[in-house]
């Protein structure tokens, strides 16, 4: 894996490293942009860095700000709006081996 930039969309570039047991992602996302309804078997923690997200967690709605911190329990179904420019890191356990066989199309729909 690389540590280079990859345009997803419009609204979404994306730049990840995994290891032997984890995937660290960062994403610029764009005010406006939505990452559609997904879900996934990895436990997710992100941060966000910069900028202003609002996110549905299994139908519960929440607002994160620069510094704050998301946890995203394997399997729950969830979406994210940027509310402004916005810059995050996303870390994942076991690594995100679907991103590795080009299975992210939901990150490419926005």
């Amino acid at each position: 894996m690389s540590w280079r930039w990859e345009k997803l969309s419009d609204c979404v570039e994306r730049r990840y490293i995994s290891g032997e047991n984890i995937t660290v992602a960062q994403f610029i996302l764009k005010e406006g942009c939505v990452v559609q309804r997904h879900s996934h078997p990895n436990e997710q923690i992100t941060v966000v860095l910069q900028g202003l997200l609002e996110f549905d967690l299994g139908g519960r709605r929440l607002t994160a700000a620069a510094g704050d911190v998301v946890h995203i329990p394997p399997g729950v179904e969830h979406e994210v709006k940027a509310i402004t420019d916005a810059v995050v890191i996303d870390v994942f356990s076991p690594p995100r081996s679907d991103w590795a066989r080009g299975q992210d199309s939901y990150l490419r729909k926005n």
